[in-house]
């Protein structure tokens, strides 16, 4: 429930414009590496064609092979491209290392404490147990207490028609998460819109910080932030809060913060 249209989500950017202004990057998207279509370049490329200043690219962990989970040692690989496309822009633009880790049923998530510390955006998020009518409360908070975390992504893990994704005590989630520093997601996917404005309120009220992304598995999808946004415009999430409308500078200082915990 509370799937917008793209003609109302445009409705809702086009009356706060400033939004929409304010978002200098996309912080979850998938490349050629696992289950994107996207080349890393194309990334870049979409995303400076929209104005952004930086983005993520999140590729999959080992952990979930149907989406081509990537190894350790293969995301090194790609972050010596990476590094040789940041020196290419010469500072006009930043590509961050990221990783979309899996939480596994335990709440524990498949990146390995020392392996969290070498990406400078890590999301966790779930990909089973996503039709379950039990509670999974505490794999959630389990989660977002994980040292080195960035953002929970796409929360309960829905998908239109599909599946209704995780139930749990999320005012719980929430709270946790907002005293650990960690980003809740609004995934602006047409199918998932997780977390959509009702939800994204509590988080509001539990004073989370928000990331606003489009989970693009190609340029074309880039827009979906668009749904991202206007959901934390329906919401009323502070401006403030929101990681995408931080400058590159303050966002690795956020990211440095979390990260520095794998070391604690």
């Amino acid at each position: 429930s509370h799937f917008l249209s793209r003609a109302f989500a445009l409705q809702v950017l086009s009356a706060h414009g400033d939004h929409s202004a304010r978002y200098c990057g996309d912080l979850q998207m998938h490349s050629t590496w696992s289950d994107g279509s996207q080349t890393l370049k194309a990334i870049v490329d979409g995303c400076r064609a929209r104005g952004y200043r930086y983005a993520a690219v999140t590729d999959h962990s080992a952990g979930l092979r149907i989406a081509g989970g990537v190894s350790l040692e293969r995301f090194e690989e790609q972050h010596r491209e990476i590094d040789e496309i940041n020196r290419s822009l010469c500072e006009q633009f930043r590509l961050l290392k990221g990783v979309e880790a899996n939480i596994r049923a335990d709440g524990v998530v498949d990146v390995e404490l020392e392996a969290r510390s070498r990406f400078d955006v890590v999301v966790a998020a779930p990909h089973s147990g996503l039709r379950s009518p039990t509670p999974q409360t505490e794999r959630m908070i389990a989660a977002v207490s994980t040292p080195g975390i960035h953002i929970l992504g796409h929360p309960r893990g829905r998908i239109y028609g599909s599946r209704p994704g995780i139930t749990a005590d999320w005012a719980k989630v929430f709270a946790v998460a907002a005293r650990e520093g960690v980003a809740v997601e609004i995934d602006g996917d047409p199918s998932r819109q997780d977390l959509d404005f009702t939800l994204a309120r509590d988080a509001v009220a539990a004073g989370c910080l928000f990331a606003l992304d489009s989970d693009a598995h190609a340029v074309t999808q880039l827009r979906y932030a668009d749904f991202a946004v206007a959901h934390a415009v329906l919401a009323g999430v502070p401006p403030e809060r929101i990681v995408n409308f931080w400058p590159l500078d303050r966002f690795l200082a956020w990211t440095s913060s979390r990260r520095a915990r794998c070391g604690s």
